[in-house]
């Protein structure tokens, strides 16, 4: 069923704010867990699963549905449209590219255009092309065929859905970041039917993640969660090109001790101590290899939810991920059944006498 899952979520349309398609898959496959799902004004997804006493504390797991994309800012009276990119898209690859663009009539496709490789001047050749230069190609010969065909300022677009497998169980796909999370809480749930947990257990998928990392915010105001546990994608170094540190595919999920984006948010997580400790056991003692990720660059929801409800314990398995913010991202299979099986043994430690967090009697 990964597999499954993860073809299905990859193959959707679901860029930042537009995550209708995903929310219409994930609904229905989280009912069949629990009566108490429900999705809020701006998209997330809230399901709970509630212990067998009342009055406990309460841990949230999640991971986002939206995907990088882009939005129509400028149609060119010669059927040319430029683009602004929604997300951190990486612009070192976009020449060439396939994008679907949501159309008010249906998809339409449109390649990336890039010149000709034969006319390209030599002090051009090795030049990344900013994107504000960059232009779609949708076959149109004038801005009113452009508007014909349905689009217009302000229409969103996705990279083109091309899901393979590779060997030795590495799929790649566009928007793994985060739908490999989202397969993996499928899967989790499926497997986790009869695991009986001391804690209330919340599951969220979020919105617009990769537009402005705070969508989930009315769903931790509704929960006022005692703990979260995040579920997101972090870069794999194991390519001739990679050096920064040692998380590779295949070697199991990463335990996150620090993130940190530095781009005007000054943003990152630094994991509670505490529940990283408890995290740091599981793992050992249930002997699930886990990688250790240290990341500037990164960011995730966490980064802000900390603050929420008087402050809130927080913690982040990662799913190393080659070719981040690409539509060619890859995955291990391995490592997505590594952290299912940590996620089951997660919820199953949880104790009504666990605590996380600093505050507590210091006298």
């Amino acid at each position: 069923m990964l597999t499954k899952y993860i073809k299905e979520l990859v193959d959707l349309v679901g860029v930042s704010s537009r995550e209708e398609e995903v929310i219409r898959y994930i609904f229905p496959k989280f009912k069949e867990y629990s009566e108490d799902v429900h999705v809020d004004k701006l998209g997330n997804i809230i399901l709970k699963i509630p212990s067998k006493k009342e009055n406990v504390k309460k841990l949230m797991i999640f991971a986002h549905m939206d995907e990088i994309g882009f939005i129509v800012r400028k149609i060119e009276p010669d059927g040319f449209l430029r683009i602004e990119r929604i997300g951190g898209v990486s612009t070192q690859i976009l020449p060439g590219f396939v994008i679907d663009l949501l159309g008010k009539k249906g998809v339409v496709k449109g390649i990336i255009g890039t010149p000709a490789h034969h006319f390209i001047k030599p002090e051009d050749k090795f030049s990344v092309p900013q994107v504000e230069k960059l232009y779609i190609d949708i076959g149109a010969k004038s801005d009113e065929e452009v508007f014909q065909m349905g689009i217009d300022v302000g229409t969103f677009g996705v990279f083109e859905s091309r899901y393979l497998e590779m060997p030795n169980r590495i799929v790649c796909g566009k928007a793994l970041d985060d739908r490999a999370a989202l397969a993996v809480i499928l899967q989790f749930l499926e497997e986790s039917k009869n695991i009986s947990c001391e804690w209330d257990i919340y599951i969220v998928a979020a919105v617009m993640e990769e537009f402005n990392i705070r969508g989930i915010l009315p769903a931790v105001h509704k929960i006022k969660p005692d703990a979260m546990l995040g579920i997101d994608i972090t870069p794999s170094c194991d390519t001739p090109d990679m050096y920064y540190n040692d998380v590779v595919l295949g070697k199991g999920p990463a335990l996150c001790y620090m993130n940190f984006h530095g781009g005007g948010t000054l943003a990152g997580v630094l994991p509670d101590k505490q529940m990283l400790e408890y995290a740091e056991k599981i793992f050992e003692n249930a002997a699930i290899p886990y990688q250790r990720e240290i990341s500037p660059g990164i960011i995730t929801e966490n980064a802000f939810t900390l603050f929420e409800n008087e402050g809130i314990p927080v913690c982040n398995f990662s799913i190393p991920t080659r070719y981040t913010h690409t539509p060619v991202e890859c995955v291990s299979l391995d490592d997505l059944e590594m952290l299912i099986q940590a996620m089951k043994e997660f919820i199953k430690g949880l104790k009504e006498d666990i605590h996380f967090g600093k505050d507590g009697d210091y006298e």
